[in-house]
């Protein structure tokens, strides 16, 4: 058994919007690290801060990632020419058992088009073919965050069941301030 067994294989969807070709994909080599760099940078990433190269190239690999690609008239012309990376999201697994999503973003300028239904259609795809799959979890808040995740993922807030179930954190040195106090998000 090799380490590339280990892995859930690079998989890749495409989709045309707008006239424009769109790429899904979970390989990893396409992903843009100054993209999420500046993603992390902005208002529309609030729990998180721009990291070190190194550092956000070691998160980017031991993660699987979903990154959407557009073809653009610059990026068309040629294979080689790198296509915007316009969205983004992330399963932290054992590619087995258990998925944490995470850093889910789509770029402003591309909002409403359907980009983050899509992306959670390709993650959906990925996790229903894992046989042993027992769970995939996210923190979010807002409500069209969590209408996306429970009309495309299948997920519930798991605060409304009776089984007993509690999900418990420690705040690292790195974590969103206010996140985890009642007043920023989990309680």
């Amino acid at each position: 058994m090799t380490d590339l067994d280990l892995k859930t294989p690079i998989r890749t969807w495409t989709r045309v919007i707008e006239n424009k070709t769109y790429t899904c994909s979970t390989d990893t080599s396409l992903v843009q690290l100054d993209a999420i760099n500046a993603a992390f940078g902005s208002d529309i990433i609030y729990w998180a801060k721009p990291l070190p190269q190194k550092k956000l190239y070691k998160m980017v690999q031991n993660s699987l990632c979903f990154g959407i690609y557009v073809e653009d008239d610059t990026s068309s012309s040629s294979e080689t020419t790198e296509k915007p990376m316009v969205a983004f999201g992330r399963l932290i697994t054992d590619h087995v058992t258990f998925a944490y999503l995470t850093d889910v973003y789509v770029l402003e300028e591309y909002q409403g088009k359907g980009l983050a239904k899509w992306m959670m259609a390709c993650l959906k795809e990925v996790l229903d073919s894992w046989e042993t799959l027992r769970r995939c979890v996210l923190f979010t808040g807002g409500k069209d965050a969590v209408r996306l995740y429970e009309r495309t993922l299948g997920m519930r807030d798991v605060r409304d069941q009776s089984n007993g179930l509690v999900i418990m954190q420690v705040m690292g040195k790195a974590g969103a301030p206010g996140l985890g106090k009642k007043d920023g998000g989990l309680e």
